[in-house]
């Protein structure tokens, strides 16, 4: 039986994330804002992210990026995640994205994501003060699948810094 699986919706106007909500259906969780208005899980106010060092940090990503694949070179991710506290995998996008802006991930990496499994919980995450991008530190392209990091704000500079700066991956 599937047990990771969310509702998640994102809405923009002219590019700029508006409303975010996800709802961990198993769980009963509903993580929402509306912009500058504080993110929420169900009733409690979710606190902003604070920076993280490396070593205590937990990420959320696929083991099979640091394996052998037709999409990354494993071993760019396989340094980072020996310097890492531990992975994990949830199955779900979007309650990845959730877990970072309640603070149970430090951050989550995931290959060519659409804009569904992602739209909501960016805007999630930015209202915490974490950061999105692609994994060249670009914004994203909103209207097409996109290969992301998110993250606590410090720990995005660090890894793109130390793990993805050469973009050689």
């Amino acid at each position: 039986m599937q047990r990771n699986f969310a509702i998640s919706i994102g809405i923009y106007e002219n590019g700029v994330g508006q409303i975010g909500i996800i709802y961990d259906v198993i769980r009963d969780e509903l993580y929402h804002t509306i912009k500058n208005n504080g993110v929420y899980m169900n009733d409690i106010a979710l606190k902003p992210l604070e920076e993280v060092n490396i070593s205590k940090a937990i990420i959320g990503m696929n083991a099979t990026w640091v394996t052998e694949n037709k999409r990354i070179d494993p071993s760019v991710l396989g340094a980072l995640v020996k310097d890492v506290r531990g992975t994990r995998s949830y199955g779900s996008a979007a309650i990845e994205l959730a877990s970072v802006a309640a603070g149970r991930l430090d951050a989550h990496i995931s290959l060519r994501l659409a804009p569904w499994d992602f739209a909501a919980g960016k805007i999630l995450v930015e209202e915490l003060g974490g950061i999105v991008t692609d994994l060249r530190g670009n914004p994203l392209k909103m209207l097409e699948p996109n290969t992301i990091i998110v993250s606590k704000p410090g720990l995005h500079e660090t890894i793109m810094k130390n793990y993805l700066k050469n973009g050689n991956w």
